[in-house]
């Protein structure tokens, strides 16, 4: 290991920043060394954006290093940007930059969803107590170069995508006050979305 190495860079304690729901997340990383007694003295944060354009805030006379403020301008929902920091000691010692992480807006607004719920459809009464399954099939009339899967339920649900469940999670998104939010949550699904057909599979 380095004498100084910063480690463990996260949004909103988040290691992979995929749809964060918020335009300015907060950054926290871990410094380590075997330099005895070090401490942190200030930081540097770099934020780049897709369009390769940088901001850097210079060398931040600071020891903090947990849920530090976003110092650049919002994010938009969808933005995608990569961040960096490096640590100046008290002793003077300096780190290399850290490993990037990228950070991607999720939908930010309420006006970003367009899509509307699926079901099966009727009122049978079963239907409130088995899992309803709906399928529809979709061309992509372009190479895909990038695609996210923003899903969320009434309930609770499973997706598959090409026949492969998208995702590992359990009971998901998670209960909440239906009448005051919908959780929801993303997934990168660019590889999948260059084939053509889709299945989703929901329970409420």
């Amino acid at each position: 290991m380095t004498a100084l190495r910063v480690s463990r860079l996260t949004a909103e304690h988040r290691p992979e920043a995929l749809g964060i729901g918020m335009a300015t997340p907060r950054l926290s990383w871990c410094t380590e060394t075997h330099i005895p007694g070090w401490a942190q003295a200030g930081y540097e944060l770099r934020i780049i954006g897709a369009d390769g354009g940088e901001h850097s805030t210079g060398v931040v006379d600071s020891g903090d290093s947990v849920l530090v403020a976003w110092p650049a301008a919002p994010l938009a929902s969808r933005e995608r940007r990569t961040v960096q920091v490096r640590v100046v000691g008290a002793d003077g010692s300096e780190s290399a930059w850290s490993e990037p992480l990228t950070v991607e807006a999720g939908l930010l607004e309420a006006t970003d969803w367009r899509a509307t719920f699926v079901g099966p459809g009727g009122t049978s009464t079963s239907t409130r107590h088995n899992p309803a399954r709906t399928a529809r099939p979709f061309t992509v009339p372009a190479p895909v170069t990038q695609a996210r899967l923003y899903v969320t339920a009434l309930g609770v649900y499973e997706v598959e995508l090409n026949g492969q469940r998208v995702g590992d999670h359990a009971l998901a998104p998670g209960w909440t006050s239906y009448h005051h939010r919908l959780r929801y949550d993303t997934f990168d699904v660019t590889g999948a979305a260059r084939r053509a057909r889709t299945s989703w599979r929901s329970a409420r």
